[in-house]
């Protein structure tokens, strides 16, 4: 059994890594900030507030740190840099720095907006060119982490999904809810990712605590698609009306932020690393369905 502390786990991601965790029979601590979580030992703390975040380090010396919170509206933090630089970057390097003290492994979830998008099918030996400050905050906060933590894994998604905490949508549930309610979607032909299942991921980074792995590996889903593809993928899953979901190209958005044309994720590593495995999208939508159904959420 570990002692596991996941920051944003009332989260997307956060919330899948406590809930598996717990399942495993991990002691495990759920730092939120804004929206309390029933699952493991709730820690109420902003994560920009420097001195909390090292003393609770200190208090509760975590065998890992799983740290999955992130200001992840990229143009957001386009606009407000201040904050995405404050939460992304700085407070990774204090979380770093507190896990060094305290002999923790910390397992830091970056973003495949590390690249530029000009290639595609990223391998962990490419280099990084973000070209949105969201990304480039996001690879400051990798260097950070190789900088001071003492024991690091780098794990990066891409458009992560599933069934959402109740305060926050995300690409795959916008999706099924506007279809549900029969609101036409436009959806880009020209963006290509490796979209990865929240359940998926947390299985990844949980079999990564465990065995103390190092180093930088793509955590994505394995499947390379454009979100008109993966939108598509959805409405088959959910049995709802494709002819609702209309193409439309990057040059007719209007983003304060510029995108990566294509961001996937080579996880030939992952695979071959990992019992865990990047799952294909037909069997990820496959269990986000199963889940909506028991669940009753969307």
């Amino acid at each position: 059994m570990l002692k596991i502390l996941v920051t944003g786990a009332s989260g997307l991601l956060g919330q899948k890594v406590v809930q598996q965790a717990l399942e495993r029979g991990h002691e495990t601590y759920a730092i939120y900030k804004e929206h309390p979580t029933s699952l493991g030992t709730p820690i109420k703390l902003d994560l920009i507030n420097f001195e909390e975040l090292s003393k609770v380090l200190s208090k509760q010396k975590p065998d890992v740190v799983i740290h999955t919170a992130a200001y992840t509206d990229v143009d957001g933090c386009e606009i407000n840099r201040e904050l995405a630089w404050k939460v992304n970057a700085e407070a990774t390097k204090h979380l770093a720095i507190a896990s060094a003290h305290v002999n923790s492994h910390l397992i830091y979830v970056s973003t495949d907006y590390v690249f530029d998008g000009e290639k595609g099918f990223y391998t962990e030996e490419d280099k990084p060119n973000p070209i949105s400050y969201y990304g480039y905050t996001k690879l400051r906060g990798e260097e950070f982490l190789k900088g001071y933590a003492t024991e690091w894994c780098i794990a990066r998604p891409s458009v992560l999904y599933g069934l959402s905490p109740k305060h926050k949508q995300n690409f795959a549930t916008w999706i099924i809810n506007n279809l549900k309610q029969e609101k036409e979607v436009k959806v880009l032909t020209d963006q290509h990712v490796s979209p990865t299942l929240n359940t998926n991921l947390a299985a990844m980074l949980l079999e990564i605590a465990e065995r103390k792995i190092t180093g930088t590996t793509h955590t994505a889903g394995a499947t390379r698609v454009s979100r008109h593809e993966f939108a598509l993928k959805l409405a088959e899953t959910f049995n709802l009306n494709k002819n609702l979901i209309k193409p439309i190209t990057m040059n007719e958005i209007r983003w304060k932020a510029k995108r990566p044309k294509d961001s996937s994720l080579n996880v030939s590593k992952a695979n071959s690393l990992l019992n865990t495995k990047p799952l294909q999208l037909n069997n990820a939508s496959e269990i986000m369905k199963k889940e909506t159904i028991e669940s009753k959420q969307i």
